[in-house]
C-alpha cells in the first residue's frame, strides 16, 4: 500500500492536512493531525526564533542595543567606551550579565590587567560606567564583582529593541592590535550601524535603500562629541586594521563596517558576501602596498 507522504517534498508533508475553519463561535481555528504536528503559541514561536538567532552562523556575539549606548554616547570618554569594548569578551552565557573569566567573576585588579590600567584609573572608569547604569556592582564579602547592565549588553537572550550584533572572537582579535582609544571609537559606532547595507548612518534602521542618510566624520564629530580631527584619527585606525572601509566618490562619502564585525540580520545574504569579499579584497591591497615599500 503506498504511503500518502510518498513522493512528497518536505513543505508538502509539514502542510498535508491543515485546515482552517471558524467554530460555532465565529472564530478562526486550526486543525492539524496530532501526530504528525504539534501547537505552539505565537510568543512561543518568536521565543525560539531568537533562540535559534542567537546561534548564528555558530559565532558568539552580544547584543549592543542601540537606543540605551546612543544615549550615552557624548557622556563617555574614547577610553570610557574602549573600557565597555575590553570587558564585552567577559560576558557568559546565562551569568546574569556577571563578568566571568575562566569560571571565576572578575575583581577589580582583574579588571586592571583586562584594560591596561592602574587602580586609580580603572576605578575612575568603573565609578563612571557604573554612574550612567552601563556597570552594576555586586558587593560580595570583602569584594566587588561587576555585571554589565542588560538593558545596554545581553548575551543568551535579546530584548524586544533594535540592537546590533557584535561578535567576540572577531572584536577580541581587532582590539589587541588597537588602543584603548581606537577601541572605543568602535563601540560609539554601534547605534548607527545599517541593518542590512552595513552603512554608518542617521537612520539604521531604513528599509529603503535611497532614503539611508550616510554619515560624514563631521555628521560623527557631533553625533559622538569629539573633534572631527579625532574621529579622522580614529576612523583612520580602524580603516588600517579592517574594521571599516572608508569610500569617498562624487562628494559623497561612506563608511562601511565589516560584517563580521558587526551584523544585524538572523542571517547571511548576498550582499553580505559581496561586501566580506571587498574587505578581502582591501586586505590584500593593503598588503601588497606594504610588501613594495619594504
Amino acid at each position: 500500500m503506498k504511503n500518502k507522504y510518498q513522493g512528497k517534498t518536505d513543505e508538502h508533508l509539514y502542510f498535508s492536512d491543515i485546515r482552517r475553519y471558524y467554530d460555532e463561535n465565529g472564530e478562526e481555528r486550526i486543525s492539524a493531525p496530532a501526530d504528525t504536528h504539534k501547537v505552539i503559541s505565537l510568543a512561543q514561536s518568536e521565543a525560539y526564533k531568537r533562540k535559534v538567532a542567537l546561534k548564528d552562523r555558530g559565532k558568539v556575539w552580544v547584543a549592543c542595543y542601540h537606543e540605551p549606548i546612543r544615549s550615552v554616547v557624548k557622556k563617555l570618554t574614547l577610553i570610557e567606551a574602549g573600557a565597555i569594548i575590553k570587558l564585552l569578551p567577559y560576558l557568559r552565557f546565562k551569568s546574569e550579565g556577571r563578568l566571568i573569566n575562566e569560571g571565576k567573576p572578575l575583581k577589580q585588579k582583574d579588571i586592571q590587567k583586562v584594560l591596561g590600567r592602574g587602580k586609580k584609573a580603572t576605578s575612575s572608569i568603573l565609578n563612571k560606567l557604573k554612574k550612567l547604569g552601563i556597570i552594576e556592582v555586586d558587593k560580595i564579602e570583602t569584594s566587588n564583582e561587576y555585571r554589565l547592565n542588560s538593558g545596554y549588553h545581553s548575551m543568551g537572550f535579546v530584548e524586544k529593541a533594535h540592537f546590533t550584533k557584535l561578535y567576540q572572537v572577531k572584536t577580541r582579535e581587532i582590539i589587541e592590535n588597537l588602543t584603548i582609544s581606537q577601541t572605543g571609537m568602535l563601540y560609539k559606532l554601534l547605534p548607527f550601524f545599517h541593518y542590512e547595507r552595513y552603512f554608518l548612518c542617521a537612520n539604521p534602521n531604513e528599509k529603503d535603500p535611497e532614503f539611508i542618510r550616510l554619515l560624514t566624520r563631521e555628521d560623527l564629530a557631533v553625533l559622538t562629541g569629539h573633534s572631527r580631527e579625532t574621529v579622522s584619527r580614529m576612523m583612520n585606525a580602524l580603516c588600517d586594521e579592517g574594521v571599516i572601509m572608508q569610500l569617498s566618490t562624487a562628494g559623497v562619502e561612506a563608511v562601511i563596517v565589516h560584517p563580521d564585525v558587526m551584523f544585524r540580520l538572523n542571517s547571511e545574504t548576498e550582499h553580505t558576501r559581496v561586501v566580506r569579499k571587498q574587505f578581502e579584497h582591501l586586505r590584500q591591497h593593503h598588503e601588497q602596498r606594504n610588501q613594495i615599500k619594504k
